[in-house]
């Protein structure tokens, strides 16, 4: 399978899920007014996917590749400006959640098997905390960066946390974005919410939980 039939299988993929998806939102549609978009949902997330499957973390990068090398297959891109790409992208973020759920549950994986670990996600180096202002007040969202401590490389960062939900073996089913200085355990019940089995949990100092009903029944023995 070469790119372009690799990018094809994706929107396919997306297309089918964001069909099934679009009547149980409210009205059967994402948008109330205004007219309809150049690029249709499923190209903007095709797009979005593809462009982090080839290593582009920034939205500019992507974008600029694929109006460069693939509007062929995407013909109103040429048409479309960046900050339009982005903005779309961006009031599709429930959407992107939705998708994602449906698309996880058709994985094969052990449904009574979990993982649960977190990893930092700084924004900025740590000599410029002191001054950086990004995410510094998110009144809108309640999501504001904070100092935390990066237990692997052993030092301080400034921003968030992401904590992870993983089902064996190795399908990410739920994640929690908070400020770094919020411990690990604090995220738990948010992760675990419906889900019942054995949990290896990295938060716990390496244990394995039996979780039943979002609360953990019993410690097992300890992988340590």
């Amino acid at each position: 399978m070469n790119l372009d039939e690799m990018i094809i299988a994706v929107y396919c993929t997306v297309d089918d899920a964001v069909k099934q998806l679009l009547p149980q939102l409210p009205q059967g549609r994402l948008r109330q007014s205004g007219p309809p978009p150049l690029l249709s949902e499923s190209e903007v997330l095709t797009i979005e996917v593809m462009g982090l499957f080839l290593g582009h973390a920034q939205d500019t990068a992507t974008f600029d590749l694929f109006r460069r090398q693939h509007h062929t297959l995407f013909p109103v891109l040429p048409q479309v400006h960046r900050t339009t790409y982005t903005r779309q992208s961006a009031n599709l973020w429930r959407l992107k959640e939705q998708v994602w759920q449906h698309l996880v549950n058709q994985l094969p994986h052990h449904a009574h098997l979990h993982f649960l670990d977190s990893v930092p996600l700084p924004v900025c180096r740590f000599a410029r905390a002191s001054f950086c202002r990004r995410f510094k007040c998110q009144e809108a969202t309640g999501l504001q960066a904070s100092y935390g401590f990066d237990h692997v490389a052993r030092q301080t960062f400034y921003g968030f946390r992401l904590h992870l939900q993983v089902s064996f073996p190795g399908v990410v089913r739920r994640l929690v974005i908070t400020p770094a200085h919020v411990a690990d355990v604090a995220a738990t019940p948010d992760l675990m919410q419906d889900v019942e089995g054995v949990v290896v949990s990295f938060l716990y100092e390496c244990e394995m939980l039996s979780w039943s009903h979002g609360q953990p029944s019993f410690p097992m023995p300890s992988l340590r």
